[in-house]
């Protein structure tokens, strides 16, 4: 799925693996392999394992009541004549506002959207998507508020994701809910003016968001910072695998061209031992891969293959990449100690066994592609969970983000047939959603027509973005007139968005 599928990063970007195609049509029973959520398997390990490392906990909805509130907002912005109404929820902290100030000072947003719900972190430190805005506001003496975006988290416009349901999930009307919530639960709660001097922050598909709000309502939004925000739809986004390929040479995150053919070499290995029977039983016994239930073997089982391509992709974190992580520290892993495992080994398939197992431990390897199915189908929300059914939905009808690994291209993770193919997006919007990919082109070219693509044309917005990051193919990369775009080295996905460590590199300080 679009926006991230790494283990720092709580953006999370569908990511839908292959499936081999006939030449001549396109049906079910030429899928050989989907899993559409396979790195959500890998976030869950490494996000725990990090959260005890940090002392930490993952909050719940129930953490959140000091500063949880409500609104009531409108089903459907665009039809008028349709009363019916939800609560979205919001978090605001007013802690940083001079108490004996009588007008409202400046406001900082911070846009909700894909991934793991919202907690009060967003306004307390900003978590990782809005530490910018909590550190402006503390100097500011700003309110900081962030709200929940609908169909995410426990803002749940119908209480269910049917397809009818998610007509009504969109960009646009994301917008709407944002200056809804401005210039109505804002005033009204807590005095804003129209006057008052409102920012908006987001980073990925928050950042996407934030950055259109401040073009389409400017009397609104007086700037906006929009972080590694691919605003450029794209049906076939094989740059994302591009830079994925250039970070591994990166010498400045630990990259070298020698990791970068040591992995291209292994997933050769990984592509020929696919073909035969007795090279699937082997990768299953050296990857520990997770038997299935049905006692059939998992990487001759739909999804089985590609699900267990993807799976070994995640360990090379580009998206993801966290400098502060040590070659000892196993609750993380990084450009760097990934490239320092694979050249320290003599077998490049070895390099990537031992990787499994530095991020997995003792876990088998989740592979099953059936599972993966029934999740993406389940119509039931968790207020809690990562919002896979609703990221594929926008993905499907607005976006694609498809992020293929063709042969020409410079990806490393090359498989034959290849691994990532677009018609197994296409697929999965047919079989999800009855979206065909004639639909899916068109809700491309209508989104970029909408926003600009990566020419959006604003003023006083900003759009920073990692140099190591994939979503970089499609962001804001250079400079126009009162919108202002810079590339921090070495960075990934909005890593500057996150609360300051001591870790950070000079260039994540200097973009702050």
């Amino acid at each position: 799925r679009g926006l991230t599928y790494s283990a720092t990063t709580t953006t999370t970007a569908v990511v839908i693996v292959a499936i081999t195609v006939a030449v001549t049509a396109f049906a079910v029973d030429s899928v050989d392999a989907l899993a559409p959520i396979q790195s959500y398997r890998v976030d869950a390990v490494t996000r725990w394992r990090r959260a005890a490392r940090d002392g930490a906990r993952l909050k719940t909805v129930d953490d959140d009541d000091a500063y949880t509130r409500w609104f009531t907002q409108r089903l459907d912005h665009f039809a008028p004549w349709d009363a019916r109404t939800w609560q979205q929820r919001y978090f605001v902290n007013a802690a940083f506002v001079d108490a004996l100030v009588t007008t409202v000072p400046e406001v900082f947003v911070c846009v909700g959207g894909e991934g793991p719900a919202l907690t009060s972190r967003a306004v307390i430190d900003g978590d990782v998507h809005c530490a910018i805005a909590v550190s402006l506001a503390k100097k500011r003496r700003a309110y900081v508020v962030a709200l929940e975006h609908r169909f995410y988290g426990a803002s749940q416009p119908t209480g269910d994701l049917s397809t009818d349901s998610l007509k009504f999930l969109s960009s646009a009307q994301a917008l709407e809910d944002l200056a809804a919530f401005t210039r109505g639960e804002l005033q009204r709660a807590f005095g804003v003016q129209d006057d008052t001097k409102i920012v908006v922050f987001g980073g990925s598909y928050p950042g996407m968001v934030a950055g259109w709000f401040r073009v389409k309502y400017p009397h609104i939004a007086y700037a906006a910072v929009a972080s590694s925000a691919p605003v450029r739809a794209e049906l076939d986004m094989r740059g994302y695998y591009d830079v994925v390929g250039d970070a591994l040479r990166e010498q400045d995150i630990g990259g070298s061209d020698a990791c970068y053919d040591s992995v291209q070499e292994a997933f050769s290995f990984i592509s020929q031992a696919l073909t035969t029977s007795n090279g699937r039983r082997e990768l299953e016994l050296k990857f520990n891969v997770c038997p299935l239930k049905n006692e059939e073997k998992p990487l001759d089982a739909f999804g089985g293959r590609d699900a267990f391509a993807m799976t070994i992709q995640t360990l090379f974190p580009a998206q993801s990449n966290d400098p502060s992580c040590t070659l000892n520290d196993d609750t993380c892993m990084n450009i760097a100690k990934a490239c320092s495992t694979m050249e320290a080994m003599d077998g490049a398939l070895d390099g990537v066994a031992l990787l499994a197992t530095m991020v997995f431990g003792d876990e088998c390897l989740d592979i099953d592609g059936a599972e993966s199915m029934r999740a993406l189908k389940n119509e039931t929300p968790d207020p809690t969970g990562e919002g896979e059914r609703q990221w594929t939905w926008q993905t499907c009808t607005e976006f694609a983000f498809f992020q293929t690994c063709e042969k020409e291209s410079k990806c490393p993770f090359k498989l034959d047939p290849p691994a990532n193919a677009l018609e197994s997006y296409e697929w999965l919007c047919r079989e999800l959603f009855d979206v065909n990919v004639d639909q899916i082109a068109e809700s491309v070219n209508r989104t970029n027509t909408r926003y600009g693509a990566d020419a959006p044309g604003g003023t006083r917005i900003i759009y920073p973005s990692g140099s190591v990051d994939p979503w970089i193919a499609n962001s804001v990369t250079r400079s126009r007139w009162l919108e202002p775009a810079f590339v921090v080295r070495g960075a990934s996905h909005h890593a500057w968005t996150h609360p300051p460590k001591s870790s950070d590199t000079p260039a994540v300080v200097d973009a702050r």
